[in-house]
């Protein structure tokens, strides 16, 4: 397995065909972080997570962590804890002393506390955001829950 700095550009595609498949919404490109990792099994893409870091801070927000639902259950396990090990050390290679995450999904939760040793720190949390320039808020899917989305879009 080959991991590799993403490319927004080049490797957009590739992350919209993986959210399609596990019924995500589409992340503008844009809000994609510049910073992340893509790793590769026999050349072709198996999974990649994007690493925001806080400007002249010492703290990381891992997201986007994605596969391609198709790939074979033990490679994309072995894949994605290479990818995750390798967003820990390109935050160790910046500096940063914390890397903070979020997720609904509980296989993936278990797997940043078995593997990757991270603690739960908060176990009810609801998130919000504000739309600063009035362009994202048309189409939200990316980023709400299918409760919060169900209401907006009645």
């Amino acid at each position: 397995m080959l991991v590799r700095p993403w490319d927004r550009d080049k490797d957009y595609d590739t992350l919209v065909k993986w959210w399609t498949q596990w019924e995500f919404g589409i992340v503008p490109k844009e809000c994609l972080p510049p910073e992340g990792v893509v790793v590769e099994l026999d050349g072709k893409p198996i999974c990649a997570s994007g690493l925001y870091v806080g400007e002249g801070t010492q703290f990381g927000f891992m997201e986007w962590v994605v596969s391609d639902r198709e790939a074979e259950r033990r490679k994309l396990h072995e894949s994605l804890k290479l990818c995750i090990d390798s967003i820990m050390a390109l935050a160790k290679d910046k500096g940063l002393k914390l890397v903070y995450t979020a997720t609904k999904h509980e296989a993936l939760g278990k797997r940043y506390k078995k593997y990757h040793e991270m603690v739960l720190t908060e176990s009810n949390v609801k998130t919000f955001l504000r739309d600063l320039d009035g362009n994202y808020t048309k189409d939200l899917e990316w980023i709400q829950d299918e409760e919060q989305y169900s209401k907006r879009n009645k």
